[in-house]
């Protein structure tokens, strides 16, 4: 079993994406939490539309399912935190959007 860790989705498919939400949460690392960051292969190369955003739900809560046993809570790196609210209904872990962070941090 891998280390649990906190999980950080990308749920686009970018992978160049994930690289560079690794490196900038790499910082973060020395807090002695571990993450790992994963893509979404079945999500759209990019999200920039409503229906792009929900067509990714079903298939990032079945990531999520398939990882929760290794995980500590998720984070879902997109910044309109899609399937936010549905893991939430999901799992009994945390679960965050950077987006609801960022205004939260406002």
């Amino acid at each position: 079993m891998t280390e649990p860790a906190l999980i950080v989705i990308n749920p686009n498919a970018s992978e160049v994406v994930t690289a560079g939400i690794d490196e900038a949460v790499d910082p973060l690392r020395a807090l002695g939490v571990p993450i790992r960051c994963i893509t979404l292969a079945e999500g759209p190369p990019g999200i920039e539309t409503q229906a792009q955003a929900d067509r990714v739900i079903a298939p990032l809560l079945d990531k999520a399912a398939t990882l929760e046993a290794e995980a500590l809570g998720f984070v879902i790196a997109c910044f309109g935190d899609p399937g936010v609210w549905a893991l939430r209904g999901e799992t009994a872990l945390p679960v965050l959007g950077i987006q609801e962070a960022a205004v939260a941090t406002a």
